[in-house]
This record gives C-alpha cells, sequence and structure tokens, in this order.
C-alpha cells in the first residue's frame, strides 16, 4: 500500500507501520527477529525508489537544495518525490521507534542503500553519477533527524577509509560541479550534532601538535610566522602597513584580529570604493555562526587548553594536516584561478571550521603567530603567501581599483559590466578580502566566548 498512487492511501500505509513499529513490545531478544525482518523490508523499498531514479537527467543544484519532503505531504508522486518522501519516512520511524528497531533500520539502510547501492555511483567513471550521488548525499545529510541514522552515514563517509579519501579528492576534481558538491557536503556534514565528523576530518591530525616548532615549545613572547621559505614580512613593503613597529603591549584578541585584517595589501582593498563596511559589518553574522557552532559542540566535552606537543623534534617533519585541510589548503592557495561560486563555497567551510571553539582549531586556523615547524603550513601562512602572489598579479592590471570596483558593482547585482580580461582574478581577490573581514569577525566574537 506504500506504493499506491493515491497519496491518502500511501499516507495511511505509513501511519499503520508506525503504529505498528510503536506496538512492538518486549526485551530486546524478542523484538529482534520482527526487527531484522521489518528493516530489511523498509531498506529495501528506499533501495528501490533510488534505483528508479533517472541519475543522467537529474539537476545536481536542484538536487542538493530538496527541501524537507514530509512522508505526510499529499505531494504528486514523482521518483524524487517518492524517493525523499520516504526517506522523511525511514528518518521519522528511527526518531519513534523502540530502539532495537530504529537500530535494525539504520543498519539495513546502511548495507542496501549506501553500501550496495550508493558507494558503486561515487566511485563511478562517469562524472555525471559522481555529481548526482554526491549531491544526493548532500540532501540527505542536510534532512536526517534521526541519531541511527546519522550514525549509519557518518560511519559509511568517514570510516570507510577508501570513500573518504576519495570524496575529500573530490573537493578538488578537475570538474567545478563535482568540487562544489563534495564541499557543499563537507559543509553539511559540519553542521550536524556528531562528534566523530570533526575529531576524523580534523582534530586527530592536529591532536600531536606537530605542526609547532619545537625552537618555539615555552616561549611566551609571539613572533610572526613567516613559514620555511617566506621572507620578513617586517621589510616587504607590501604588509608593512599592517606590520610596523609600535607599542607592543596590544592586547592579544586585538592582535589577532589587526593580522587578519592587514592581509589583504592596501592596492588590492575595494570594499571603501562603495562604502562596504569593514570587518564590523560580519560581526554579527560571526556571533550567529559561532553560537551555532559552540551549541553543536557543547556536548562533546572538548578540552579547554592546548595538549602539549607529542612528537620529537627530529619528527616535525612528518606532521600531516589531514586530507580535508590539505585539500582545503590547496584550493585557498589557487583561489585566484578558480570560480567565485567555488571560492564562495571554500571560505564559508573554512570560516565554519575556524568558529569552532577548540583550542587546536583557535591556534592552527586563527592564531597569526604560532611558530611552524619547517615545512608544516597554517591559515594564515597559506593567505600570506596568495597575498604575494596577489601582488605579483594585480602589476599587470592597469587601473585596478577601477576594474575591482566594477566587479564589485557586477557582484552585487549592480552593474552587467564584466569586459575584464582579468574578470576571475580581480574575483578571487574580493573574496580574499572579504574572506580575511570574516576571519578578524571570528576572531573577536570567539575570543570572548572563549574567555567566558
Amino acid at each position: 500500500l506504500t506504493k499506491s498512487q493515491r497519496a491518502s492511501v500511501r499516507q495511511k500505509a505509513s501511519e499503520g507501520l508506525l503504529l505498528l513499529a510503536g506496538l512492538l513490545d518486549g526485551s530486546s531478544g524478542e523484538l529482534l527477529p520482527a526487527a531484522v525482518s521489518l528493516a530489511e523490508l523498509l531498506a529495501e523499498r528506499l533501495q528501490e525508489l533510488h534505483r528508479l531514479l533517472p541519475l543522467d537527467q537529474l539537476d545536481a543544484t536542484e538536487l542538493q537544495r530538496w527541501p524537507c519532503t514530509s512522508w505526510r505531504s499529499e505531494v504528486e508522486p514523482g521518483h524524487m518525490t517518492s524517493f525523499f518522501t520516504w526517506f522523511d519516512f525511514l528518518d521519522h520511524l528511527m526518531c519513534e521507534a523502540p530502539q532495537v528497531l530504529s537500530v535494525q533500520v539504520s543498519q539495513s539502510v546502511h548495507r542496501r542503500w549506501l553500501v550496495d547501492t550508493l558507494h558503486p555511483q561515487l566511485s563511478h567513471t562517469c562524472e555525471k553519477v559522481v555529481l548526482v550521488s554526491t549531491s544526493m548525499l548532500c540532501a540527505t545529510i542536510r534532512l536526517v533527524q534521526s541519531s541511527f541514522l546519522l550514525d549509519q552515514m557518518v560511519h559509511f563517509l568517514l570510516r570507510t577509509p577508501s570513500l573518504m579519501r576519495l570524496l575529500l579528492r573530490h573537493c578538488n576534481h578537475i570538474s567545478d560541479q563535482i568540487s562544489m558538491a563534495s564541499m557543499s557536503l563537507v559543509d553539511e556534514m559540519l553542521q550536524k550534532p556528531h562528534r566523530d565528523i570533526l575529531d576524523i576530518l580534523v582534530l586527530s591530525f592536529l591532536q600531536s601538535r606537530c605542526y609547532v616548532s619545537a625552537a618555539a615549545d615555552g616561549q611566551e613572547d609571539k613572533q610572526l610566522e613567516t613559514n620555511e621559505d617566506s621572507q620578513d614580512l617586517d621589510d616587504d613593503p607590501f604588509f608593512s602597513d599592517g606590520l610596523s613597529d609600535g607599542p607592543p603591549a596590544q592586547p592579544i584578541n586585538e592582535d589577532v584580529v589587526n593580522s587578519f585584517l592587514c592581509l589583504v595589501p592596501i592596492q588590492a582593498r575595494s570594499a571603501h570604493l562603495l562604502q562596504e563596511g569593514g570587518y564590523e559589518s560580519y560581526v554579527h553574522d560571526a556571533h550567529t555562526l559561532v553560537t551555532m557552532c559552540h551549541a553543536l559542540s557543547l556536548s562533546w566535552e572538548w578540552p579547554q587548553t592546548l595538549p602539549c606537543p607529542t612528537c620529537l623534534p627530529e619528527k616535525d617533519a612528518d606532521f600531516f594536516e589531514g586530507d580535508l585541510l590539505k585539500v582545503l589548503f590547496d584550493r585557498l592557495g589557487c583561489i585566484l584561478e578558480q570560480p567565485y561560486e567555488l571560492s564562495l563555497k571554500l571560505t564559508s567551510v573554512l570560516s565554519r571550521l575556524s568558529a569552532f571553539s577548540h583550542p587546536l582549531l583557535d591556534e592552527y586556523l586563527l592564531d597569526p603567530y604560532v611558530h611552524l615547524s619547517p615545512g608544516c603550513r597554517s591559515l594564515f601562512s597559506v593567505l600570506i603567501r596568495v597575498m604575494a602572489e596577489v601582488m605579483q598579479r594585480i602589476q599587470q592590471v592597469s587601473d585596478l581599483s577601477e576594474q575591482l570596483l566594477d566587479t564589485r558593482r557586477h557582484l552585487l547585482g549592480l552593474s552587467q559590466h564584466t569586459g575584464s580580461e582579468h574578470l576571475t582574478l580581480l574575483k578571487g581577490i574580493i573574496v580574499l578580502e572579504e574572506f580575511c573581514k570574516e576571519l578578524a569577525a571570528i576572531a573577536f566574537v570567539k575570543k570572548p566566548l572563549n574567555r567566558d
């Protein structure tokens, strides 16, 4: 009856299944046989609906943004609608049913839908299939509410090593669409209440703090990190406005904020040309983001202080930031040559990571003064390298300020003029300026929150 063409019949059948699940009573051992059988039937239906989807005809963007389709809604049947309606029903059932049934349903969904159906599509040689299946994961990760189903989806994505590495490599795919969908998937995962996501993707790699130079361990006086082959920025005219000699007794929070604000060379700044605000205009959004991330991680019992570095000095070069941060930093290094929408998604993911209140994230992503071991990089050091490239590239752009202003107007919908041959470069510079203001706002908001 759940396959009926009549919405009212499908809804009554689903209500009957929920009622049946709620009537299951007894010990786990007594319920297990019935739970296993029912779970297989329910998961088989999801698998069947997925296989009916016309993958070559689906729009990936529409799929990623698919709204919640309640199983109670009387919508016209269609392949997409039928799949998401059934997904919502299973998600709802796992929130309401006895634990033994919820566990069995989630495990059956993991095996039948995720492993048997989605996994082959994610590793397919056809880019369209990869794009659609990744977009499907984006939508379902965003929509899932059941902790049991979320557990299985996280297990599938992050504890299947070959799949996790594949999905993260796709963030830097030759296809911009696949890169966009893959980064959107990461962004959606970071918004779910599951501790393993950050632990596996980021924190497990930072825990040793092998990125910190052994020579700097125990020092209290902070100096700006220049990385292994960066020049002394105090003597660099491109950055001297932000690093001039001045009173040394500024509060740390103010130092951090100013360090990000001064990253973009004056010649490349353009927000003031449209009388747009400074980093203060980002403070409200940053407060909202930091508050959301703080609430999400509140029950995870994160430490309040940094752990001691656990690697030996001769092992400094062994530090690896992890596949996620590697691909994000690599893409950030190419921000002057990639599509605008992709740059926005990239900076969105980095901002969200920076907004979480963990001491390792604070140090690695938001501390401009951390002494890095040779061969290691941080978010700030990557930005320094990009800004050096900006200064080289803008020498080839005539009327830079005017072209940046025209590009800003175009991005805001105030102008249709897009004739610049340097349009990708100009958009990248604008994204960098706004990203640095956003990071400054996050740092400004987080310091008082951390002290509280």
